[in-house]
């Protein structure tokens, strides 16, 4: 049974990453997500999680940026505590177009702070780590997605890794709590509670 569950929730996993690219960045599965999650988790309590389709560098810069779209706070752990970049990794590495989209965004990220800065943007100071995405959040609120040069590629990547953040942040254990959904004493079945779903459509449209 354990064998039957792990390809059951090996599948789940490729069709959610599959889906993700094929409907674009703005539709989530967030029930699925849970299936993610429990993988990724039970990987750290093993011994530690092997990265499946990120380098280190890139992983690491995606811990950076999930730190920065959801830092933690008196609600709650921040993005990384949730297990957004083990999240992102695994669903990389069941969806090469979705690997893409995260391998050239990164390189993008790491070039436009060597121009500004001289360094990759994991070694740039914090302040001007926000100014960069700061940047690109103003050139989106503008509607320049499209027209912005040399910020319009990332624009669209900051689009993809904010959106998947949230969603991860929103769908682990530490998300839940910070929306104070309490649940049942007793669950049969996992369900994305409505709260939680309204929770993060809204953050999303916060940011």
């Amino acid at each position: 049974m354990d064998q039957v569950s792990q390809v059951s929730r090996r599948q789940v996993l490729k069709q959610l990453a599959l889906a993700i690219t094929a409907a674009g960045s703005g539709a989530f599965n967030l029930e699925a997500a849970r299936v993610v999650h429990a993988l990724a988790g039970e990987e750290r309590q093993a011994g530690g999680y092997a990265l499946k389709g990120l380098t280190q560098h890139e992983f690491a810069t995606v811990s950076r940026l999930a730190e920065l779209i959801v830092p933690a706070d008196e609600g709650g752990g921040s993005g990384v505590d949730a297990g957004a970049p083990e999240f992102i990794d695994l669903l990389c590495s069941q969806n090469d177009e979705l690997a893409d989209i995260y391998r050239g965004g990164l390189a993008w990220i790491d070039a436009t702070m060597r121009r500004r800065d001289g360094t990759r943007f994991v070694d740039a100071p914090a302040a001007r780590q926000t100014a960069l995405l700061d940047a690109l959040v103003s050139a989106e609120r503008a509607g320049r997605a499209q027209t912005a040069g040399d910020l319009g590629p990332g624009v669209a990547f900051f689009n993809w890794i904010r959106r998947m953040t949230v969603d991860a942040y929103y769908t682990s254990p530490i998300g839940i709590a910070d929306v104070r959904y309490q649940g049942n004493a007793v669950l049969t079945g996992f369900e994305v509670p409505p709260e939680a779903v309204d929770f993060i459509n809204r953050r999303i449209e916060e940011m």
